[in-house]
């Protein structure tokens, strides 16, 4: 598989997948060197380090004054802003884990160095299986692993439904662009993810499968009242 090929590259090979960011190791467990722009910024920690806090995934070097905030999709706000402080570190100490994304905005350019491992539901052999996203509304969503590019599907789990929005950060213009999947085609553009790069992305509820099955059932017993009444 194309995706699962790249990341095998990536990983064994020590070979940079994106013209904004490097990955580097000689396993499931590496580094990635992140550019960050002066500005806002949409991004993911992809690799797994200690508690994934922002003091234990953010290196020395961080601007002073930097801030990260997270998204609250139940109250579809920023939750307070952590500022860094190069003598304290963050005032609040956010996680930041595998599949979410925040907003990091830094006074100048500088590079992050992200390190640790992959997702535990990937093993670089097997073809990536992306978890499932369940929520819906307003999510600030990455990919599970550091793959480029990432699809609609391999952030979310699933194919997109009618109506449904992603809308992505160019950190070097500091200009949002937001594409809609209507009829079948996304009208704005085929959205894809970069290493270490997260984005909206607007969702409609999904139903569980228990559903689909009752529904399937209802279809069918209908079906069969129905031939039984015209026979």
């Amino acid at each position: 598989m194309k995706l699962v090929k790249c990341l095998c590259l990536v990983f064994f090979a020590g070979v940079g997948v994106s013209a904004n960011s490097q990955v580097f190791s000689s396993n499931v467990v590496g580094y990635i060197n992140q550019p960050l722009y002066a500005g806002d910024n949409l991004i993911a920690n992809q690799l797994s380090f200690s508690n994934n806090t922002l003091n234990a995934i953010f290196q020395p070097g961080v601007p002073e004054g930097a801030t990260f905030t997270e998204w609250d999709p139940s109250s579809q706000q920023y939750l307070p802003a952590s500022v860094y402080d190069i003598n304290t570190g963050w005032s609040i100490n956010y996680e930041l884990d595998y599949g979410h994304g925040g907003l990091f905005h830094s006074p100048v350019n500088f590079i992050n160095t992200f390190a640790g491992s992959v997702w535990p539901g990937f093993d670089g052999i097997d073809p990536f299986a992306p978890p499932l996203v369940t929520g819906s509304g307003t999510l600030l969503l990455s990919c599970f692993i550091p793959i480029a590019p990432a699809t609609f599907y391999d952030v979310v789990g699933r194919d997109p439904q009618n109506g449904e929005s992603v809308t992505l950060l160019d950190a070097v213009s500091q200009t949002y662009t937001t594409t809609v999947f209507e009829n079948g085609v996304w009208d704005n553009g085929t959205p894809m993810l970069n290493i270490g790069q997260s984005a909206f992305f607007n969702l409609e509820p999904v139903p569980e499968p228990a559903v689909y099955n009752l529904v399937g059932a209802g279809l069918l017993l209908l079906a069969t009242v129905r031939k039984r009444v015209f026979k």
